[in-house]
């Protein structure tokens, strides 16, 4: 038959289990992972000291064993704090740690009582519940898929208002239990979902590292390495994807394309690193003049494409002067070897709206063709050539 000692002898080995996952992701430079397998050592420590907490000696097997489990729970959610890249309350999960060592102390050697005990440990649980859940809401943003997330946040929510029933229970006195070792059903049921937090908890992060370490690998593959604009295989698998949607939709699609004005003498006088220190600056002062819809992507070596949803002609006209003025200015560059100087540099632009039956290899065509004539008349400028007509 099921009892206490066999629901932590299950629970040691699933946090061994997740110790393991958690051992393969050390490599991943994910925030949190160093954390989260600290909870689950404290975490295998503090159930076995519950689980042998009848042949310990009641210091060991009350106070000390209490402290090792709220201090796994409150790694965990350090863990969490730092996969956002948030401050760790450090100060604060020890004093609520020390808090819960003193009030079990309290209600075991001040006033003997097993409600009081079970119910500060409640309401710690409670807290660190909600704080990962809080810590993972505030930072929806910085997510790749949902589900992930979701399953955490859930997780700890149903732990909170688990905790929150126990320990109102306890407080009401509607349950009798004086010992974790009695046979009852709900008080085995208590056990089963409280020692089932850590491991499950920790799979949701480790879903959530995945997902991280997805989010990375696909960055990389559709980034160019230098700058972080889009590749050109993403930026052109993008454009296909907006040009189709224009044409469901009805709606208007622009395109620019811009080339950094004598950008071989730039590598020529002061070199290659200089000539990438360049390249970073000019995406760095495109991206502040384009809006989040839009998609920047580096064609090849100094050629660029601004992709401009919902954006008609006069739109993106507009948009390119803008960007010209941003971009156009200088930049103290260096190079091992090389004397450090000032590079002066601006971009020629050529703007296209996509019409109606056109491809995509002539709408890129007409912007090619408007930055040729961009560059013919003087560079620094920004150009409309006229459509060509559709196949």
């Amino acid at each position: 038959m099921l009892n206490a000692f066999h629901i932590f002898i299950i629970a040691v080995l699933l946090c061994v289990v997740v110790l393991l996952v958690l051992s393969s992701l050390l490599g991943s430079r994910v925030g949190g992972v160093r954390e989260w397998m600290a909870a689950n050592m404290l975490g295998c420590a503090g159930f076995l000291l519950y689980a042998y907490g009848r042949e310990l000696p009641p210091l060991w097997a009350y106070e000390i064993a209490n402290a090792v489990y709220a201090a796994a729970t409150a790694m965990l959610l350090a863990g969490f704090c730092r996969f956002f890249a948030r401050k760790v309350p450090y100060l604060a999960l020890a004093i609520g740690v020390a808090l819960v060592v003193a009030a079990i102390a309290f209600f075991h050697y001040q006033y003997n009582s097993f409600a009081g005990r079970t119910t500060v440990v409640s309401i710690f649980q409670v807290v660190i519940s909600l704080a990962i859940a809080y810590t993972v809401i505030r930072s929806r943003k910085a997510r790749r898929s949902r589900y992930p997330y979701l399953f955490v946040t859930a997780t700890a929510l149903s732990v909170a208002v688990g905790h929150a029933i126990r320990a109102a229970l306890y407080i009401a006195h509607t349950v009798e239990l004086t010992s974790l070792w009695q046979l009852s059903p709900l008080n085995l049921l208590f056990l089963l979902a409280g020692t089932m937090i850590l491991p499950v908890m920790t799979l949701g992060a480790v879903m959530m590292v995945h997902d991280r370490m997805v989010a990375r690998a696909e960055h990389a593959a559709n980034r160019d390495f230098l700058t972080g604009a889009w590749s050109r295989r993403a930026f052109f698998a993008l454009a296909e994807k907006e040009l189709a949607h224009a044409r469901k939709s009805g709606g208007e699609l622009s395109l620019l394309m811009l080339d950094i004005d004598r950008f071989k003498a730039i590598n020529d006088r002061f070199g290659h690193a200089a000539g990438d220190q360049v390249l970073v600056e000019v995406v760095a002062r495109a991206l502040g003049a384009i809006r989040d819809v839009d998609y920047l992507g580096r064609i090849g070596g100094e050629e660029f494409a601004v992709l401009l949803p919902a954006s008609g002609l006069s739109a993106a006209l507009a948009v390119a002067e803008r960007l010209r003025a941003n971009v156009a200015g200088q930049l103290l560059v260096s190079e091992p070897g090389r004397e450090a100087g000032v590079a002066e540099f601006t971009v020629s632009i050529g703007a296209a709206s996509l019409r109606e039956g056109e491809t995509l290899q002539q709408w890129l065509q007409v912007a090619d063709t408007a930055l040729y004539r961009a560059k013919t008349l003087g560079r620094n400028r920004v150009e409309h050539a006229p459509q060509l007509a559709p196949a």
